[in-house]
């Protein structure tokens, strides 16, 4: 892993980077969700994320992680959806945004790089702002994005190819995903896609709840599939 960094709306923006030892010429954005590159109490995110930076480097994809918080100065950990959380992200999205899209105009100046090869690997915020420039990319994961306000307008393209994961506790067993309902979030998200006539593949777990965190067999599970998943995706379409 090496250090990179870009210019957005006059902030530094820093960012790792995972080179593969044979590139294969794309190269995936990868966007941490609310709480930011941590590990914290609600789930061990940045370890996750760099685990999947790791891992498409060992098929051949260059990776990279933009710190993309720095656009507006929020500190990892600072997101409580319990208080502002919501009016924050809502605040300063269209920045993250505009990060985000100066990532992948970055990631399309590094060597060996096809710019036309461009996929986005995002995790619940980091999912939905993906979701929002999805007209920049070939290839979208996203895993369990809030809809929020909606997604915007991503014109209709037959060429990008977008995967979701999201978990669907089963309610006769435990209460549901509180904070990103299935029904509420993934279901119109795939709708909105497909009425575009973008090829969106849907994956729910059961079982499994929001980040896919949970110690049970379930989560474990879920966690595992999606990631085998994800690689094969990018490995298919980009």
């Amino acid at each position: 892993m090496t250090k990179t960094s870009y210019a957005s709306r006059g902030k530094t923006i820093t960012c790792e980077l995972y080179t593969p030892s044979a590139a294969n010429g794309g190269i995936v954005v990868i966007a941490y969700g609310s709480d930011g590159m941590i590990d914290n109490a609600h789930g061990r995110w940045a370890t996750m994320v760099r685990a999947y930076a790791t891992d498409l480097a060992a098929k051949g994809f260059t990776a990279i992680i933009p710190d993309y918080f720095l656009a507006t100065g929020t500190a990892a950990g600072s997101i409580d959806y319990q208080r502002d959380g919501a009016q924050i992200v809502l605040l300063n999205r269209d920045t993250w945004v505009a990060g985000l899209n100066d990532a992948i105009t970055h990631a399309k100046t590094l060597a060996g790089i096809d710019p036309k090869r461009i996929g986005l690997l995002g995790f619940s915020l980091g999912g939905h702002l993906g979701l929002r420039l999805r007209s920049s990319l070939k290839v979208l994961v996203e895993f369990f994005a809030p809809l929020l306000d909606g997604i915007g307008a991503g014109g209709r393209s037959s060429q990008l190819q977008v995967q979701i994961h999201h978990g669907r506790i089963d309610p006769s067993t435990r209460a549901g995903d509180s904070l990103v309902p299935f029904e509420a979030n993934a279901i119109p998200i795939a709708a909105q896609l497909k009425s575009e006539r973008v090829s969106a593949e849907l994956h729910q777990y059961l079982s499994a709840g929001h980040g896919f965190v949970g110690a049970d067999a379930a989560n474990k599970d879920a966690a595992t599939q999606s990631k085998a998943h994800t690689i094969a995706f990018f490995e298919s379409h980009l």
